[in-house]
């Protein structure tokens, strides 16, 4: 078993993030973390900007910050790297853009509480750039909190796939299963958590939310040039075949988490089509409609053929199906 030398690691990719590194890094290193405990693992992504420079300054005063760099390939290759090298037990990836509240201990007491967790799930408090509380996200309100459960239970129960830094996860589980981030993709958090808890053993919901998500005007989502929207949009089939596959991973052992995975695929599959019917009149004119149609298509996925489990959604099918309603 891997010797580590630190409880927890905090992978941070960092790409063109000069104006915001510091502040990363400075919630980080002033909150009540012993510096004993932790680890800081700053991936460069090709950054051009002065964002590297920026890191430098930190590492002078904190032995403990870890600097790496690579040719730009995107945050997931960023996060896998800085995962395959932390010396952490766990790992919690953050983003460059986002920060850490000040009061961290609970988490190293509720790690070294429950030792043989998979998976400690936080909470991610969201606020404007001017620090404006906005909401809590990730809350996971289908599940039971503050106790443990198994991985399969949190997917049956009505576990939503979301953002990766609302989990803290063991390296042991990510390196032995191969759980890493999915290259090329927008969704690449929503993809790796749940097939994160179909694996782990022990996961934990707590009510704490350490994380700070702020809102910047010009992430991908938010995007309105239609290259970036098509991409944003169809990236929903990668999560769709991935989810596909892992429930016929498991359908052979454990049919009941098979199925509730494969409704899963199913319920993203009609969710994807659905909003493109809702927001056809603002994307039909430049193209953004007919573009993913097709994208899936190819990925045999439209028309829609499957059942959906709920006859209204078996209705509707019909009038998503009119592609030249759609598209």
């Amino acid at each position: 078993m891997e010797d580590y030398k630190y409880k927890l690691s905090i992978i941070i990719p960092m790409y063109n993030a000069e104006k915001y590194i510091g502040n990363c890094l400075d919630s980080v290193f002033g909150s009540d973390l012993p510096a004993s405990s932790y680890e800081v693992v700053v991936v460069n992504d090709g950054s051009a900007d002065k964002g590297p420079e920026n890191v430098a300054e930190y590492i002078k005063d904190h032995p403990n910050l870890s600097y790496y760099s690579q040719e730009n390939q995107g945050q997931s290759t960023a996060r896998n790297y800085g995962i395959r090298v932390a010396k952490g037990e766990y790992v919690w990836c953050v983003d460059a853009d986002d920060m850490l509240d000040k009061h961290l201990v609970p988490i190293l007491e509720l790690l070294n509480e429950n030792r043989e967790l998979d998976i400690l799930a936080v909470q991610l408090k969201q606020v404007k750039e001017d620090g404006t509380f906005v909401k809590i996200e990730c809350d996971q309100p289908a599940l039971a909190h503050n106790m443990r459960m198994s991985g399969r239970e949190a997917i049956i129960d009505g576990y939503n796939p979301s953002s990766v830094c609302a989990l803290i996860i063991k390296k042991i589980l990510i390196i032995e299963r191969h759980l890493f981030f999915k290259v090329g993709i927008t969704h690449q958090d929503v993809e790796l958590s749940y097939r994160l808890f179909a694996h782990a053993e022990k996961v934990y919901f707590s009510d704490l939310h350490p994380y700070v998500y702020i809102l910047h005007p010009n992430s991908t989502s938010q995007s309105s040039k239609p290259e970036k929207k098509i991409k944003y949009l169809s990236d929903d089939i990668v999560i769709i075949k991935s989810f596909q596959k892992l429930s016929k991973d498991f359908e052979s052992k454990d049919k009941v988490l098979s199925e509730v995975i494969m409704t899963r695929s199913k319920d993203i599959l009609f969710g994807m089509v659905y909003n493109l019917y809702v927001n056809r009149s603002k994307w039909k004119s430049n193209g953004i409609n007919k573009a993913v149609i097709n994208k899936m298509r190819e990925a045999g996925l439209y028309p829609l053929t499957t059942q959906f489990g709920n006859w209204k959604k078996n209705l509707f099918t019909f009038i998503l199906n009119r592609e030249s309603l759609i598209s």
